[in-house]
């Protein structure tokens, strides 16, 4: 019985250390989005919100699992009702995700979970965003400095992301949907000559 159990365990450590030498790790400044939520509260039609991401860090394997931490994170409700989730500022933000594009370089789908915690409102406070992400990558618009960040330093600056899916607020589920654009790109608009 012990040589069937430190047999398993030397299998699982053993493909546990193949995977972890196959993981790739990624950076970017961050992403902007607005969007919608629609929530089932009875309040009618939706309500427009920010997201702001910002620094993401990410670990990519080559079978297309990722995982992504970010240290800073705000959400808020752009119209203004007066109600608890009107903002949230979180400062633990994880992502599982898959990749299903994991063979494309300049566009990724992804199926994933996001959990945001750590607000600066209060330790109880949280969200959890299950959708589906798509970012799309290009060289054509970013300064050689930036080209070569990619290429040396594992910059990874998407050009437009979209996200969709349900949400879970406090508790209390929403619909979403969210157009985004890099801080980099959004820096470069307002501050170019």
């Amino acid at each position: 019985m012990f040589k069937k159990k430190l047999s398993v365990c030397v299998l699982v450590f053993s493909l546990i250390t193949v995977n972890v030498f196959s993981m790739d790790f990624y950076w970017d400044f961050g992403t902007a989005f607005a969007g919608a939520k629609l929530g089932y509260d009875g309040s009618p039609g939706p309500e427009f919100e920010l997201d702001v991401q910002a620094l993401d860090l990410r670990l990519e394997t080559s079978p297309g699992f990722l995982f992504a931490y970010s240290p800073f994170n705000f959400w808020g409700v752009l119209n203004g009702r007066k109600e608890q989730d009107i903002s949230l500022m979180t400062f633990g933000n994880f992502t599982l995700g898959y990749d299903i594009f994991r063979f494309r370089k300049d566009a990724e789908l992804i199926p994933y979970i996001a959990c945001y915690a750590g607000a600066i409102e209060g330790w109880d406070k949280f969200r959890v965003d299950c959708g589906l992400l798509f970012n799309l990558y290009s060289d054509l618009i970013w300064p050689k400095e930036i080209q070569k960040a990619q290429s040396d330093y594992h910059l990874r600056g998407e050009i437009l992301a979209a996200k969709a899916g349900i949400r879970l607020n406090q508790g209390e589920p929403q619909l979403y949907a969210d157009f985004g654009l890099n801080l980099i790109a959004i820096g470069m608009a307002f501050f170019s000559y």
